[in-house]
Order: C-alpha cells, then structure tokens, then sequence
C-alpha cells in the first residue's frame, strides 16, 4: 500500500465532484505522501485512498470517480453512488468549480434527499472573482443547509476551514435542504411525483429518501428501477408503472427541476459583473474550439509537449543508457568474475537484473517528463478543448476524444501514450486507449521496419508503409469494438459531456507533486514487471557457450514453427517475433543473431535489455535476403508492427491498470492478432509475389 495503512478506527471521508473542478489537488494537498492507488473492488477502475490527520483525529478519504451525475450511465456514476449510501461513509465532500457554479453544482443536486452529511467546497474562487462574480457564502450555507467553503486548492487556502468544518460535521450532521427542491418536482410533475412518493415510503432505501427514488425513477435510471421492482410489493407496482408510463419525458423535466434548483440557490448568493478579461479568455476559447483552427492548434500543442518532454528526458537517458548502465553492468561483470562467481549468476545480474533495473528507470524519467508536460496542459484548462475539439473525430473509432493526445504521444514512445492515457477522465474510454495504444507504431520500429521493407520492396517500400497506416485504424475500429463488446458492457453510450474549464496560471507545486507521485508509483510496478520478464528472457535464451541452438528458446522457436509457417514464419523469425515483445530497440541485434551476423552476450535477454549486441548491417541484409522470402518477409513487417511494443510498455499497462488480468488480456491479444494479420500478409505476398 505504498507504505500506508488504512485506518480502521477513523472516519471516512469520500471526495466526489466533476472532472476539472481540483478534486484530485485537493485530494494530494490533504493526504500528501499517505495515499494508495489501487481499483475498485470487482472493477478495473482505479480507486485513490489516503490518510490525513486534524487535532490529533485520523481520517480516511477516498477520491471518488469524477462525474457528472450519479445516474447510471456509466461505472463512474454507479461506484461513487454506492460508495456515497454505503455505511463506509461518514461525510461528503463535494468540490464545484466557483467560476461556473450553474453547471459546476448539478452533481450536488443530485445528492439532495441522500442522507449523508455534506460539506461544499467552491474551488477556484480566486478564478471566480477574476471573473466578475462575488460569492456570497453565509448566504448559499443558508440556502443549502451544509457548510460552504472558499478554496483556491491549488494553493492551500481554505484547506485550514476545511479541517474545521470536518472535525465539526459530526457533532452536527448537516444534511442538504430538501424542501426546496423537492417544491420544484411537485410543481413540474403534479400529483404524480407526490403519489409515488407516499408508494415509497411503505418501504425502507436505506440511505436513500423516497423521493430521492421518486426522482431517479421518473429519469429512468436501470439501477433503480430493479431496486424498486424488487423491493416494493406486486400491488404498488402497477400503480408505479402507471406513473413512469405517463412521464416518459421525465429525464429532462427532472433536469429543469434541478436547473431551477441551482438558479434559486444562487440567485442571491451571486452578484455577477461583466469584465474584459472575460472577453480576452473567450477570444482564446473561440480560436482553441474552432471548428477548422482549433484541430490544427491542438496537434502544435501535442507536438510541443511532446518535444518539451524529449529535451527533459533525453538528456538524462542518453546518460544513462551511453555511460552509466555499460560501466556498471561491465564493472560488475569484473569484479564477479574476479571473485570467481558462477558464470550464470555473472550472467544473470549483469544481463537481466541490472538492466532491468536501468529500464526500469529509464521508462519513469520519460513518463515523468511528459507527465510534467501533461500536467501543466491540464492545470491551466487546456485539454478539455483537445478533448472538445477531437471528439468527434476519434469517437468514430469508439474512444474519447482526449484520446488523440496519447496517440499522438505513441508515435514518438508508447509509454508516453499508455501514461498519457491518465488525463481521460472516463475509466472505460481510458482502458480502450491503453489497449488501442498498442497499434500506434513508436519510433523504435523504424528501424526493423525501414531495413526489411527498403531490402525487399524497393521503392515500392512506400506502399507497404501506406498499407500499415491503413491497416492500423482498422486494426484500432476493431479492437475498440472487441474490447468494448466483451469486457466493458456497462459504458456509457452517449455523446461527450463536458465542462471547459477557465484558463488560468499553472500552479508549479501542484504539477511537481503530481509528477513525482506518479514517478514513484510508476517506477515500483514498471521494476517488478520488468524485471520478471528480464529474468524468465534470460532464462529461457542463456546458453553457456553463447550459441542460441543451445537454448531453450530455441526449442521453443522450433516448437512453434508449425505455427508460425501458417503466417509464413519460420522458427528464425518466430523467435524474432517473440523477442520483438521485449524491446523495439533491439530487434535487429536479436534478428542478425539469429541470422548468424551478430555477436555479443551470453543471452538475448542482455542485447535486449541494454542494445549489446553489434553487427554489421550489409552483412545482416545479404543473410536476410538469402534466407527469407519476399511474401515471409511482408508477413513478418505486419506481425512485427502489430506486436506488443515493449516489456516496458507492458509495464505501464500494468501501472496505469492497476490489474495483472488486464495487462496479460491485452497482450495476448496482440500476438494472437499479430500472427492473423500476418498470416493474411503471407496469403497476399504469396499472390504478388
């Protein structure tokens, strides 16, 4: 648990609000270094708990799934409104964003007749007044019933009243008024809001008020409705029906309701002026949404942070990957030997755990620097327009539209994609971009991929290239559909909804602190996948003499070859194939090995890891171009390019998802999809060539 421990005598605080209103500042401002990342119990969707202390009292909180709404539309929704009527709960927080309270308090309306005690925080009221708009906070505490408090989270103020109105909630069990609100539910739907009422009261919801019910039945929420149908007895059923029946538009009579709600509420809590600097940040607005300008400004946008991230992390990487891992790993390897260690423990630590290591830490200074960069993107309020802007477009292939930002990214590396990942706010659109990541290709391949399409195609290389970009969207249609059809059933259908939050100054501490978290939590996952997959590679390739005939991964290769001869592979370029998994980087050191042009280490786990092996080029190409047919070799380009990119990237899979099943699902996945899409390559090859 990251060195924490939740407590089991404290309260438990749950932090809900909608995406971009600061809840997971506030949540790293309150629990610092104490929290644990792990997934919801059942769900692959993440789950962030921590620990924090106020007048010697201890509190739990959990950062809930940023939503909209609590109806179930989508997993997000369902868990937060479980977890908010669950005895695992002893009060609410809930954060809205002070510059857009109109649509920012929509979630809090939909906590209204839920009996949970609540305190309300307006965050970014710095951002509010900057605006025009002064709070009057006495005032909304009145109108709401629960304490309200002023927050500029990513700075630290208001979280001293925070603690106070936490440590006092208890002694006072403030609860949302109701009255109000459930007046305006009366006046909409007459008498058959106040009839289905009173049938629901005959039974016990728990948490749940009856007209809390009333109105998620009327909005038609599945959840629900099961809940009612098997709670309430047959005879008021039908009178029930009755009533749905006739209010078929209940959905959006129920958000008038809410809307009049939240205008009543502010109505004089809020004294709003117009200000220039309103019409500066919408003239930026206007340029970053346009519907022909802002596409191309978004990609720039990606483009610099994604070079941003380059000159923070090469640096450091090429220092450790030129200078400092060959001068310990060889260092290491003297000294072992001086002492007369077994050769395979020289071996093992030199060409498996000590690079592993290495990648370890390479893979988390890269996903920290583009971390940094995505960060400052979100912090000042700019990948909500990137998400508004590519919806559209990439919602065609089922993903979200923020999703264009880690694809982007996967061309240049897939970790940076796979972490990128993180600023989608939905968990199932987040998992259908880790899993389409995969077919993005990454700089890395180039290098396999330019020397075999150049050898054997010429200058028809062009078209064999054009032919994967093609390939590729549909490869990334059908995973999205694959994925989306048999593991994650219960996503949300419709279309985009979200808020654009304003711009505002990037607040450095906060992303640092986010970065860093993120840094650590990375580098503990990606050092014990990695290093499993280095140690069972070394296994499988290390032969005491060097020879790859004598390993077992030879065995395995020719094992498979059957296989492999159906997509036109034989146990040469299956092995290859299969190294591929581990590491772009070092494919074409693993393919002139195995085509008796290379020369090196003790196992391919080592040129793999750490790029050991040298060969020459012209000689690699006549041995490839003597052996390998042209049909065997588009096969191979096509079952190389749709591979698992990397054990790293496999790692981050396995950081971000918090989930063994998950990372080995999508794996195998890829190989098995990999070796189809070569077998159909060979098929065509076979007819052209």
């Amino acid at each position: 648990m990251n060195g924490i421990a939740i407590s089991q005598n404290a309260a438990n605080i749950g932090l809900a609000g909608q995406p971009n209103t600061g809840k997971s500042t506030l949540f790293n401002k309150l629990t610092k270094s104490k929290q644990h990342v792990g997934n919801w119990p059942g769900k692959t969707i993440e789950k962030k708990e921590g620990l924090f202390s106020y007048n010697n009292r201890h509190y739990n909180i959990v950062d809930l799934p940023g939503t909209y709404s609590l109806t179930a539309n989508s997993a997000e929704e369902i868990i937060s409104r479980d977890y908010i009527v669950s005895n695992d709960i002893d009060t609410l927080i809930v954060m809205v964003d002070a510059s857009q309270l109109n649509r920012s308090m929509y979630l809090l309306s939909e906590i209204v007749g839920m009996s949970i005690p609540t305190i309300v925080i307006l965050n970014m009221i710095d951002i509010a007044e900057q605006k025009g708009k002064h709070i009057n906070i006495s005032q909304l505490e009145m109108s709401l019933g629960v304490p309200v408090i002023s927050m500029i989270a990513a700075k630290g103020k208001g979280v001293v009243d925070l603690y106070e109105a936490i440590d006092e909630i208890e002694y006072q069990n403030t609860l949302l008024k109701t009255e109000s609100f459930f007046n305006h539910y009366e006046e909409m739907f007459g008498e058959d809001f106040t009839h289905l009422v009173e049938l629901l009261k005959k039974e016990n919801f728990g948490k749940y008020s009856p007209e809390w019910i009333a109105v998620k039945l009327l909005e038609n929420d599945v959840n629900i409705v099961n809940l009612v149908m098997h709670a309430v007895k047959d005879q008021y059923l039908s009178e029930i029906s009755i009533i749905l029946e006739r209010n078929k538009d209940g959905m959006s009579k129920s958000a008038q309701c809410k809307h009049l709600w939240i205008g009543s509420n502010l109505k004089n809590a809020v004294n709003e002026k117009d200000t220039m600097n309103n019409f500066k940040r919408g003239t930026f607005d206007k340029l970053s949404t346009h519907k022909y300008l802002g596409m191309p400004l978004g990609i720039l946008m990606i483009l610099l942070g994604i070079v941003a991230s380059f000159i923070v992390a090469m640096p450091l990487m090429a220092v450790i990957t030129g200078m400092v891992l060959p001068k310990v790993s060889f260092g290491l390897e003297n000294l072992l030997v001086q002492w007369e260690i077994f050769p395979w423990i020289t071996s093992l630590l030199t060409e498996a755990l000590v690079p592993g290591a290495f990648m370890a830490f390479f893979m988390t200074i890269f996903v920290g620097a583009f971390s940094l960069v995505l960060g400052f993107m979100e912090d000042i309020g700019y990948m909500a327009r990137i998400a508004y802007i590519f919806d559209r477009a990439m919602s065609r292939v089922g993903l979200h539209g923020k999703a264009i930002m880690p694809f982007i990214s996967c061309f240049g590396c897939t970790l940076a994609g796979i972490s990128g990942s993180r600023v989608i706010d939905s968990w199932q659109k987040r998992l259908l971009t880790i899993t389409s990541c995969m077919v993005i290709p990454c700089a890395a391949m180039w290098g396999v991929i330019g020397l075999l399409t150049s050898l054997f195609f010429g200058a028809n290389a062009v078209w064999v290239i054009i032919s994967l970009f093609i390939v590729s969207i549909v490869h990334i249609k059908m995973t999205t559909w694959f994925f989306s059809k048999r593991y994650i059933q219960d996503e949300d259908t419709t279309g985009l909804i979200m808020e654009l939050p304003p711009y505002h100054k990037p607040n450095w501490k906060t992303i640092f602190s986010y970065t860093w978290n993120k840094m650590k939590h990375v580098f503990k996952k990606a050092l014990a996948v990695i290093t499993l997959v280095a140690v069972v590679v070394w296994i499988l390739s290390y032969s005491s003499n060097g020879v790859l005939e004598d390993s077992v991964i030879y065995s395995v290769g020719k094992f498979l070859e059957p296989v492999g001869r159906i997509a036109g592979l034989d146990w040469k370029l299956i092995i290859a194939f299969i190294f591929s998994m581990m590491g772009k980087e070092a494919a074409l050191g693993v393919i002139a090995m195995l085509f008796g042009v290379g020369s090196g280490v003790n196992s391919v786990s080592g040129m793999m890891v750490s790029g050991a092996l040298q060969y020459d080029v012209a000689s690699l190409a006549t041995a490839i171009k003597s052996s390998v047919s042209p049909a065997s070799a588009l096969a191979f380009v096509y079952a190389f390019y749709f591979n698992v990119k990397c054990m790293a990237a496999m790692a981050s899979v396995k950081a971000e998802t918090h989930s063994v099943k998950w990372t080995i699902r999508i794996t195998l996945y890829y190989v098995i999809t990999a070796l189809i899409i070569g077998a159909i390559a060979y098929r065509i090859g076979l007819l052209i060539f």
